[in-house]
């Protein structure tokens, strides 16, 4: 009698912390790719140094490693100026490429899915990644 008591118990209790967790979702924390830039033009993602010429590159494997591990990349990524005397011409060298690894991302991205280019997809395919891989389309990195 004890035993179907406790197995009753365990399931109300289950039920109901599934039910609670349905009502009350826990917020995920935004994944960013944060990039940043300072006046002797040392650019650094976390703890890695990235030269600019290969900033591209770097963007493009750290968004696409993210997705072939959980099958999800970063919800963003942004830039910061760290210091006050950076030349606008470092700023939009570092910008085109970041822009140029979103890119190429989304290009090994529509490879890997679908074997196609982007511009090869079918609209529907291009609304459905736009909005399951914002990332790749984001312009504004403040």
């Amino acid at each position: 009698m004890f035993r179907y008591v406790f197995i009753f118990s365990v399931a109300v209790f289950s039920l109901l912390v599934s039910a609670g967790s349905a009502l009350y979702p826990q917020k995920v924390a935004e994944k960013i790719l944060l990039i940043k830039v300072d006046g002797a033009g040392k650019i650094t993602a976390g703890r890695d140094t990235i030269d600019s010429d290969e900033l591209a590159r770097y963007i493009q494997e750290r968004l696409f490693k993210s997705y072939m591990g959980t099958g999800k990349m970063h919800d963003r990524i942004k830039f910061e100026k760290s210091g006050e005397n950076i030349p606008d011409m470092m700023v939009e060298a570092v910008l085109k490429e970041i822009r140029e690894g979103q890119k190429r991302a989304l290009t090994e991205l529509c490879l890997e899915k679908y074997k196609k280019l982007f511009d090869n997809l079918e609209q529907k395919k291009q609304e459905k990644l736009k909005k399951q891989y914002p990332v790749l389309f984001q312009t504004d990195y403040s």
